[in-house]
């Protein structure tokens, strides 16, 4: 008894970003540049001019079914009211801003969709506008990794092989060469009939075959990126803007259906670091994305407590989100030098 009550009064004073005793909590939110998002959290994200936050821009497929109400694409079929508003419109004002100050950081002059460097998207592009956008604060956890993957190769074979037609070696090399070759396919050949024979006889003479394993490259998986946030609503509007941002995370994270048979690829995702106004080049570039996992909690200090009921139901004190996003190209020397 009281736990729920002493839960939501911890909570109470819980903000990712407390700004109350913040420098810069004086700022007035018609400074921020980026106030142009539909969705933004928590609230004092709209007046980070001296902090850190990240934008996730949506780039839906081009060839959707969806559009806004007031015709912002050629379709009648709506975007769920629980998105809020989406739709390219609400941020061609400021798109302008955003792509003047990349030019001076000399990142991009022309458009701010970001372009693939491998694959097919390269010459067939099917996400190339940006619908909407969500501002979110820099979560704790920042991590990139770079991984370059490789496989352990018995080449024994192999150079036995290259010695018997490599005509460039003495022939007392070739006859050793062949002698190996023969043993190691007799070998092989009644390991099939008797399991353990090839075990025995290298016990019995007390040596085994070279293997000459290497290691030999096999390619580059892709990186993936997590970001767990977590949602302590102060205020009906934080409240509604999390659903919001959640709403949207699920909905242009999956596909659509596109006749018999057939899915539409889902939306796929930008990812920038920011620092005041401007693109944080000390963080490493992230390639255009797709969310791949997401997970809600909401109960994730163990107990499970709600704001009071409304028309919808009643709201979780706290939320926690977790996204799990997956480059679509891999790295190379060329993303590397470009800062990825």
């Amino acid at each position: 008894m009281g736990q729920p009550k002493k839960l939501a009064a911890m909570l109470a004073n819980k903000s990712p970003l407390d700004l109350s005793k913040s420098p810069i909590s004086h700022m007035d939110p018609v400074n921020n540049p980026f106030q142009y998002s539909n969705l933004y959290y928590p609230t004092e994200t709209s007046n980070l001019g001296d902090g850190h936050y990240i934008i996730f821009d949506i780039l839906e497929h081009n060839d959707t079914i969806y559009g806004k109400a007031t015709g912002d694409f050629d379709s009648g079929t709506m975007y769920p009211t629980e998105l809020g508003l989406v739709g390219e419109g609400k941020l061609a004002v400021y798109q302008a801003r955003r792509i003047a100050d990349l030019a001076v950081q000399k990142l991009s002059d022309a458009t701010l969709v970001r372009k693939q460097n491998t694959g097919l998207a390269v010459t067939n592009e099917t996400h190339s506008r940006i619908l909407s956008s969500i501002v979110l604060y820099s979560p704790p956890q920042n991590k990139f990794e770079y991984k370059v993957g490789y496989n352990d190769v018995d080449t024994g074979m192999a150079g036995l092989l290259d010695g018997i037609f490599n005509g460039k070696e003495k022939i007392a090399n070739l006859k050793d060469s062949g002698v190996s070759f023969l043993e190691t396919v007799s070998k092989a050949a009644l390991e099939i009939v008797l399991p353990g024979f090839g075990g025995f006889v290298d016990k019995k003479r007390g040596e085994a075959q070279n293997p000459k394993t290497e290691l030999v490259f096999k390619n580059v998986p892709f990186r993936t990126f997590n970001f767990p946030f977590e949602f302590s609503p102060k205020s009906e509007e934080e409240k509604d803007t999390m659903h919001k941002i959640i709403n949207q995370f699920k909905f242009f994270m999956m596909p659509e259906i596109s006749g018999p048979g057939y899915l539409k690829t889902p939306s796929e995702f930008q990812i920038t670091y920011m620092y005041r106004d401007k693109v944080n080049m000390y963080i490493p570039k992230i390639s255009r994305c797709v969310l791949t996992d997401m997970s809600l909690d909401f109960a994730p200090e163990g107990v499970f407590t709600t704001f009071k009921g409304d028309e919808q139901g009643a709201a979780p004190v706290l939320t926690k989100m977790d996204l799990s996003f997956t480059e679509m190209e891999i790295m190379t020397k060329e993303t590397i030098a470009v800062g990825h």
